[in-house]
């Protein structure tokens, strides 16, 4: 939730969201799951898990848990090959 921030103007008090760095962080490493998961390299539970895990963390143990998430975006899935069949080149027709 963003934090409410009061300015009085003209003897009108006002509020205003402010938005914090670590809101920020955290709407930044949601979208980062967002993805992993639309893209089918973590499920649901693994996204909930990860959120919950960023939430407790420190700082720089977010960054190592960022980081790894980055990582296994960046890598390919191999979905496409079954995995009890060895690689083979396709057949010439």
């Amino acid at each position: 939730m963003p934090e409410k921030a009061a300015t009085s103007s003209s003897s009108v008090e006002k509020t205003e969201n402010v938005v914090t760095k670590e809101q920020l962080e955290l709407r930044e490493f949601l979208k980062l799951l967002a993805e992993l998961q639309t893209t089918g390299k973590i499920t649901g539970q693994q996204f909930r898990e990860n959120r919950e895990l960023w939430l407790h963390q420190q700082p720089n143990d977010r960054d190592v848990l960022v980081w790894q998430l980055k990582k296994l975006l960046i890598t390919e899935t191999k979905t496409n090959q079954p995995r009890s069949q060895p690689f083979q080149k396709p057949r010439k027709m």
